[in-house]
């Protein structure tokens, strides 16, 4: 089987030759396998086909997450952003101050000046690897433009101004990821970081993040297989994620996957779980071993599984512990 097989097989329930290995393998760390600073590669859609592409060529995965090529608007409609060297975008102040601004939140054209040739790019030169698209959900895309405490505020001081803000951001995600999906991508993953336990409780999920996440997955469901990401502890949230209908769940590392499986049974693809900072980059080789038999004992059996990071590998990890979670990925998880 090939990566796109392989991938093919656990989406559609099969058991695969082996777990597909596909970590969080993002504009964090691809562009320094080219040399080049994350400024670089995150306004330059060119400069992140091209690191992402050489993680492929280098590392062996079977597959990239590509979030790039829209320039920097789109990624945060339009919230002044700041990128300084080898530092990951950050947005330095918000847009929304109250419903007056609801009126400032626009839809990108994503196609606009040749923005999408990058992923294009990515996606030939990825050949039979899998390429998954990155878009945030509108809870994320939300918290973003509103400022995150601002917007955790307005669950209790104005409910509807974040509602409203959410309807507002709904059409970026759904214009967002068709647009990757048309640009022949394999996969698409919303990303709603913010949506975690860690952050926000399991009753303000339910009644701000869920209802825009299952519709958003049932728009973009349609077109390709849906990866719904939240980060740190989603185990209180699990079986509302898998209610949304996406086809995988991708599980950080505070999750034990065992527990994680119990929650959501068989019919969901699970995706994760390894400590992108506590094992991949702060840790040694063996604790890369460790951890990747210790994923693979807990979900490989039934083919349902994806072996990854929990989350977007840091721009500091050494190269050879990315390498090591493929190499023990190949060695352990064949079927």
């Amino acid at each position: 089987m090939n990566p796109r097989d392989r991938f093919a097989a656990v989406i559609a329930g099969e058991q695969p030759d082996f777990v597909p290995v596909i970590p969080v393998l993002d504009g964090y760390f691809a562009p320094r396998l080219t040399g080049r600073k994350n400024d670089e590669c995150w306004l330059d859609g060119a400069c992140m086909a091209a690191a992402l592409a050489e993680g492929l060529r280098r590392l062996g995965c079977d597959g990239v997450v590509a979030e790039m090529g829209l320039g920097e608007n789109p990624n945060v409609l339009g919230c002044p952003l700041e990128v300084r060297g080898h530092q990951v975008p950050l947005v330095v102040d918000t847009l929304v101050n109250g419903p007056e601004d609801l009126t400032k939140v626009k839809v990108p054209d994503p196609w606009a000046e040749g923005k999408m040739e990058p992923v294009q790019q990515l996606v030939e030169a990825a050949g039979d690897s899998v390429v998954i698209g990155s878009v945030r959900s509108p809870f994320e895309f939300a918290a973003t433009v509103r400022g995150l405490i601002g917007f955790m505020t307005d669950f209790y001081g104005n409910p509807g101004l974040v509602r409203d803000l959410i309807d507002a951001c709904f059409p970026a995600t759904i214009t967002l990821g068709l647009a990757l999906a048309g640009s022949g991508v394999d996969a698409l993953v919303i990303k709603d970081s913010f949506a975690s336990s860690s952050m926000i409780s399991p009753g303000h999920y339910l009644e701000f993040a869920f209802p825009s996440e299952a519709e958003a997955v049932k728009e973009l469901g349609g077109k390709l297989p849906v990866i719904l990401h939240v980060c740190r502890n989603s185990l209180p949230i699990l079986p509302d994620m898998a209610r949304t209908g996406a086809a995988v769940l991708e599980i950080d590392s505070p999750v034990d996957l065992i527990k994680a499986r119990e929650a959501v049974g068989s019919a969901v693809v699970l995706k994760g779980n390894i400590d992108a900072v506590g094992v991949i980059e702060k840790g040694s080789r063996a604790d890369v071993e460790s951890a990747v038999r210790a994923a693979l004992e807990a979900a490989k059996p039934g083919g349902r599984f994806i072996l990854s990071t929990g989350d977007s590998i840091p721009s500091s990890a050494p190269e050879e512990n990315v390498a090591a979670l493929v190499e023990f990925g190949r060695e352990f998880g064949k079927y």
